[in-house]
């Protein structure tokens, strides 16, 4: 069993807004597309955020720690749920704006910087914190996943029926 946090503070209340907040916006939006594209989206979001933690934030690396204790903990797995509302929106409103061409890559770097800013106020809260990384890294990292994310919110869309894409 994953132990509690040591402390309810700023960390857990920012995770916990986040998310309540998050979840609440995305539950409010007209539906546009199959439900079942939305949550592959969350789980796509989560298995990325999964994977980089579990590689770069662990050692032999251990570039940054997630939440109070340097070991996983019951938090952390929570922590995981934090982005999925913003990876929702972000190909909604792609969705919606259907960018291409130039308006795609000021779309993607938009929405990275977006995220950085949103990690920055996460790093501000004690979500995380560096030790050998710096939020320049994670723009690079958020620039790959939105493509990533968009491409396979368009596959989804195809094997969905709806191939307006």
């Amino acid at each position: 069993m994953l132990p509690p946090p040591l402390d309810f503070d700023a960390n857990e209340w920012f995770i916990i807004l986040t998310i309540v907040c998050g979840y609440t916006l995305v539950a409010l939006l007209p539906k546009r597309y199959p439900t079942a594209v939305s949550i592959l989206v969350v789980l796509f979001c989560v298995s990325v955020a999964i994977i980089l933690d579990h590689s770069i934030a662990t050692p032999p690396l251990d570039m940054y720690d997630i939440n109070d204790q340097k070991k996983y903990e019951l938090m952390d797995v929570i922590t995981y749920f934090m982005y999925s509302p913003f990876a929702v929106l972000s190909v909604y409103i792609y969705d919606r704006l259907n960018p291409t061409g130039l308006y795609f890559t000021a779309y993607v770097i938009g929405w990275s910087g977006l995220a950085v800013l949103f990690e920055w106020a996460a790093v501000k809260c004690h979500v995380f914190t560096y030790h050998e990384w710096h939020l320049l890294y994670s723009f690079s990292v958020y620039l790959i996943a939105t493509v990533l994310q968009i491409s396979l919110f368009r596959l989804l869309l195809r094997y969905s029926g709806r191939a307006n894409h």
